[in-house]
């Protein structure tokens, strides 16, 4: 007896959880669309990338160290997070939220946001480090461990965009706007920052795994 009770209460459970997933599936899914949809706001992010790695590009013209590469990477990347996370919120009405509250439970919907976020935001660092690829090319990267690297990126990216998401929620809901959301966001994303900008400098120098674990198991 207690056997079959046991079964119907795994079965309930994994029943739960897969209805959980199929909704952040489904509002993974409305994000994406809505993002297709507002192609100018896109675009706009991306030429924002651009335009901040072609701004680097006019002032150095030339980067002869991995140092200075991952760092001015991470000043380009934590900008464009910020711009990215302004739209989080802000195209959403009222009436709009209130229609989706009634579909899915408020939880769902701010966790599906957070995992949209992070990988859009991690999507727009391999973007920006395809653009100081093709403008300072990878001569001071010679000795680079571009496991580690890529690692830390995502990671790193992954932080970010789940952070800035709750910073941007807090904000939308007090009617501040994007101000707030830097004044709120930098202090929240400092630690994490410094933490990127070491395990990268680490990684785009070569250094091994051992080396770097600390600043990965922060990140992780």
């Amino acid at each position: 007896m207690q056997s079959v009770v046991y079964e119907k209460h795994s079965v309930y459970k994994l029943g739960r959880i897969f209805g959980r997933m199929k909704i952040l599936m489904a509002l993974l899914q409305k994000e994406l669309l809505l993002e297709w949809r507002q192609k100018h706001a896109l675009a706009g992010v991306m030429l924002y990338v651009l335009a901040s790695v072609f701004v680097c590009y006019l002032g150095f013209q030339q980067i002869d160290s991995a140092k200075t590469w991952g760092a001015l990477l991470w000043v380009t990347g934590v900008f464009t997070a910020f711009n990215a996370m302004q739209r989080t919120f802000a195209s959403e009405t009222a009436g709009t939220q209130l229609f989706l509250y009634t579909l899915a439970h408020p939880r769902h919907i701010i966790l599906a946001k957070a995992i949209y976020n992070a990988i859009f935001v991690a999507l727009l660092n391999v973007v920006s480090v395809l653009f100081f690829v093709l403008f300072f090319g990878t001569e001071m990267l010679s000795g680079a461990d571009w496991g580690q690297f890529l690692l830390g990126l995502a990671l790193g990216s992954t932080g970010l965009g789940l952070a800035l998401t709750f910073v941007a929620g807090i904000a939308f809901k007090s009617d501040a706007g994007a101000g707030l959301v830097a004044i709120l966001g930098f202090p929240v994303i400092i630690p994490l920052l410094v933490t990127i900008v070491r395990h990268s400098t680490l990684a785009l120098e070569g250094a091994s795994a051992t080396q770097n674990g600390l600043n990965l198991l922060v990140l992780v």
